[in-house]
């Protein structure tokens, strides 16, 4: 996995993350619109399902009633997503995309928690303990693909050797 000039970084992983937060604000006002709330819509049956809810704590209700102290934790995390991206090249590109994806999914939390007081959340799926959108499914699997870079940047490494 080679390293890539910080320049390409940057734009890689902003437009990872502004691809992240227009689809992620899109279907939140989309689900706001048309979902009722209240009423689950099956969309595959028996594994998919999209309820309108919302969240004022972490994942799981978590917390919930602590909207602010998630903004303070969004923006820690989202500032520090930004100085990995500008500051270390060691990741790679799926590094980077991984990094993209979390502050995209971040950013779009945040902007929910700042202008509606809560995080839109509407996706069901079978076996998941909690409803979500698509913001968390980035962050989650941006920080497993984050994980995964750096495991084969480890390897890479010890390869070199």
């Amino acid at each position: 996995m080679a390293a890539m000039p910080r320049r390409h970084a940057a734009t890689l992983a902003a437009g990872v993350a502004l691809v992240v937060l227009l689809l992620d604000q899109a279907s939140k006002s989309w689900a706001r619109g048309a979902l009722p709330p209240g009423r689950e819509i099956t969309v595959v049956s028996g594994w998919l399902w999209f309820l309108l809810a919302t969240n004022t704590g972490a994942t799981l209700g978590l917390l919930s009633g602590h909207n602010w102290l998630f903004i303070v934790l969004s923006l820690v995390v989202v500032l520090a997503v930004g100085m990995l991206v500008f500051r270390t090249n060691a990741v790679g590109a799926l590094g980077v995309v991984a990094l993209g994806a979390i502050a995209g999914g971040g950013t779009s939390n945040l902007i929910d928690r700042v202008r509606l007081g809560s995080v839109t959340d509407f996706i069901e799926v079978h076996l998941w303990p909690t409803n979500f959108n698509l913001a968390d499914a980035a962050i989650r699997i941006g920080v497993v693909l984050f994980i995964v870079a750096l495991l084969l940047e480890v390897s890479r490494e010890r390869r070199s050797r």
